[in-house]
């Protein structure tokens, strides 16, 4: 096959991660999350690289961005790592043939495992043409402007609807089952990764068959956030191509998808900055 593939690994739909005690370095269940997060990540990684991809590039995309284990990864696997960054839970997806998205979990409308999008102190919702949207959504639809399908998502079963509906392409994989925000069912590791194998492989039947494409963003579809606070879409407002809505809410106006993303994500930061004071 040739090229590379793409990953974007996050954590909050992994399996067995149900809490505040899984989230950051420092936190004493930390090194369960990294654990699950690399051998995850890597085994899809293995699997691509064993059906003819020549690299594999991982993006690690929860809290600090420095979860897996470098050196856990198998010869040609790449891994970007830290923030900020440009397009964030993306980067590095550029070129590539395919795109895996591994520990998605729902927005806080989801009713998933630690449901959020992007940033759960910062922001409350964020509206991509109306419909409340998950960071499933948010990076298919950049990742679709730059060309790159979405072939498989893992993740919290309570996301299995969403993705069905926006790219019916992709395989699903569910890793756990939401019992409430803070409760899941996971089955073993053993049978979690065989699965998640023959997801992969199932994936590359489909991309090699035709079936799956870039989910190109309308050209006119909104991008609205909803912010937490009053003050954080004050900030936003002084930006440029920013509309302010309501209080809490402000409309990004200008550039394309991607444009927009890279906005997002610099007025979260700033919000970010704004809560350290």
């Amino acid at each position: 096959m040739g090229g590379h593939a793409f990953i974007s690994v996050d954590a909050e739909g992994m399996p067995y991660i149900v809490g505040r005690p899984h989230m950051g370095p420092g936190d004493k269940l930390f090194h369960e999350l990294r654990e699950v997060m690399s051998r995850v990540t890597y085994t899809a990684a293995e699997e691509l690289l064993a059906r003819g991809f020549d690299r594999v590039v991982v993006a690690d995309s929860h809290g600090s961005m420095l979860n897996i284990d470098p050196f856990k990864a198998p010869r040609g696997v790449e891994i970007v790592r830290g923030f900020p960054r440009p397009l964030s839970m993306v980067a590095g997806a550029r070129g590539a043939e395919a795109a895996y998205l591994l520990g998605y979990h729902t927005s806080p409308q989801g009713g998933g495992v630690l449901g959020h999008t992007y940033a759960g102190r910062i922001v409350q919702r964020i509206l991509l043409g109306g419909e409340p949207a998950s960071e499933y959504l948010l990076n298919t639809y950049a990742l679709g402007e730059l060309g790159v399908p979405v072939v498989m998502v893992a993740g919290d079963k309570a996301l299995e609807p969403e993705v069905s509906r926006h790219t019916p392409w992709a395989v699903f994989v569910a890793l756990k089952e939401p019992l409430s925000y803070f409760a899941a069912v996971s089955r073993s590791m053993e049978e979690v990764l065989e699965e998640l194998r023959r997801g992969v492989d199932e994936s590359l039947a489909r991309l090699r068959g035709g079936e799956a494409r870039p989910l190109e963003p309308p050209g006119d579809m909104e991008f609205v956030v909803e912010f937490k606070r009053p003050f954080h879409a004050d900030l936003a407002s002084l930006f440029p191509c920013v509309e302010r809505l309501d209080p809490i809410t402000v409309r990004l106006t200008c550039g394309g998808f991607v444009d927009k993303y890279k906005m997002f994500e610099g007025l979260v930061m700033a919000a970010y900055a704004l809560e350290s004071r």
